[in-house]
């Protein structure tokens, strides 16, 4: 059995300009310049990253774990209220529930920030989740997805990744997946078991089928 892993904050949803605004606005709180370089030092968490990297550049005047909880904070709210899908995320995900392929999200958010997220989503629509809360390494580590493939019962070496990080490509290719990766601010590597597209635009049904064969197992003759 084969299954299809999102990552979300890039990948589904439009996040990533709201964690430049959150971010902007938490550092000049405390008189510290951020930009989009910072931002990128920080792609794809984890957050303990994030919050190492913001420790730094603040020269650590607040205690640790403060920018965890700001960022919660202030990015529940922008979540709530600003949030975009990323172009084609809804008409993916309804297809491959079409064609009876399980999909889990993987992501390297909190558990409070998913569940914000997914308010945007039909209820139940993914077969299961996984945060940075439900593993003892996040990603580049690759428990996440192999937490994902262990919870669905797949073969991880079947399953196909979706990332915009570096973060999160390793991640799924440590874990073994196949991965398409979308560029968001960096550059992709080379690898055999990595695909690269332009946008989340690209990617149908058909197309993944024929990039990745061994997704037919889960789709009957009169699906395709």
């Amino acid at each position: 059995m084969s299954a299809i892993f999102f990552d979300m904050d890039g990948t589904l949803i439009d996040s990533e300009p709201l964690w430049l605004e959150a971010e902007i606005e938490i550092m000049e709180e405390l008189g510290c310049n951020w930009d989009q370089q910072d931002q990128i030092n920080c792609l794809g968490g984890p957050i303990d990253k994030t919050e190492n990297y913001m420790q730094d550049r603040s020269n650590n005047i607040k205690p640790f774990g403060y920018f965890t909880k700001k960022l919660d904070d202030v990015m529940e709210q922008k979540l709530s209220t600003k949030l975009n899908l990323i172009p084609n995320a809804l008409e993916i995900i309804n297809e491959c529930k079409i064609s009876e392929i399980k999909i889990a999200l993987v992501t390297a958010s909190s558990g409070r920030l998913m569940r914000a997220v997914l308010k945007r989503f039909p209820v139940g629509i993914f077969d299961t989740t996984v945060s940075y809360d439900d593993v003892k390494r996040s990603k580049p580590d690759p428990e996440p997805y192999s937490l994902a493939a262990k919870t669905l019962g797949v073969d991880i070496t079947k399953c196909v990744v979706l990332e915009d990080s570096l973060t999160g490509i390793q991640s799924g290719l440590s874990a073994g997946a196949q991965v398409i990766g979308i560029p968001h601010l960096v550059k992709m590597p080379s690898n055999p078991n990595l695909r690269v597209v332009e946008s989340l635009s690209e990617i149908t049904m058909d197309r993944l089928i024929t990039w990745y064969p061994f997704l037919t197992s889960r789709i009957s003759a009169n699906d395709r």
